[in-house]
């Protein structure tokens, strides 16, 4: 009891450090634009990705491009989008606030498919919301994910992605990295305040190391030496190195 309150009064202080400000209404329009970008010569995408605050969803397509959506009612949160071409670079921000202040009817939805075949490495950061990250068989290199106060859902199953970075601040994080692997992953993820959810493949293995505060629901993982490992692990061609450090709340590890 003493936790879940320490956890909703965080979450509170959390999206008031993040300048989200809610209540009222809004004196502005609905505004949405559209963007495509043409990927068929980009050898290896360079993303960037970040939103203050709102609902963000990434999924990927067959086709080598980007399409992107985004519904705003205020024209200071109107994306800053830029593509180079000659290097693979792209960025998608929000222009920096001191103060996002979301009102009841606000919205900040960005929508945004990326290429599933070309070779990404991708930065994503967002200060509060709902964040849906479905990435699952892509070309990934690496992810860097930066969440602050919210829902956060990401999927990785069967991409093969060797590196993973995410910092998640108070809230809720799924991390799905279940099916086949070809080479392995290394992957650092540092939780807030919270739950933290961590799904992985049981016929792959799998090694985690845990350092925290928070309570820990290993599943069918035992404990070897200073790590969590599943009987997979030691018997496949490649492997998941997970090192977690959270901060006070929930760590759930399951297998598929």
């Amino acid at each position: 009891m003493i936790v879940q309150k320490l956890k909703t009064l965080l979450f509170r202080v959390s999206f008031s450090l993040c300048g989200i400000l809610l209540g009222g209404q809004t004196a502005y329009g609905q505004q949405s634009i559209k963007q495509t970008i043409d990927l068929k010569n980009i050898k290896i995408l360079q993303a960037e990705l970040q939103i203050n605050a709102g609902t963000f969803k990434l999924t990927t397509q067959e086709q080598p491009k980007i399409d992107a959506s985004f519904t705003y009612t205020r024209p200071n949160w109107k994306p800053v989008i830029k593509f180079t071409a000659a290097n693979g670079m792209l960025s998608i921000k929000q222009p920096e606030e001191k103060n996002t202040n979301m009102q009841d009817k606000d919205r900040n939805d960005w929508n945004i498919k990326l290429a599933r075949a070309v070779p990404t490495n991708l930065k994503f950061r967002m200060g509060a919301g709902e964040g849906t990250l479905d990435l699952s068989q892509a070309k990934l290199n690496r992810l860097e994910i930066e969440a602050g106060a919210g829902e956060f859902n990401v999927n990785l199953a069967n991409t093969s992605i060797p590196s993973l970075k995410v910092s998640a601040g108070v809230g809720s994080l799924t991390i799905n990295l279940t099916g086949n692997r070809t080479q392995n992953l290394d992957a650092d993820i540092s939780g807030g305040i919270g739950d933290l959810n961590l799904v992985l493949p049981r016929k792959v293995g799998v090694r985690v190391k845990v350092s925290g505060l928070g309570s820990i629901e290993s599943g069918s993982l035992r404990k070897q030496g200073g790590y969590y490992v599943n009987d997979a692990y030691g018997k496949t061609t490649s492997s998941l190195n997970i090192n977690v450090s959270a901060g006070l709340g929930s760590i759930k590890i399951e297998l598929e």
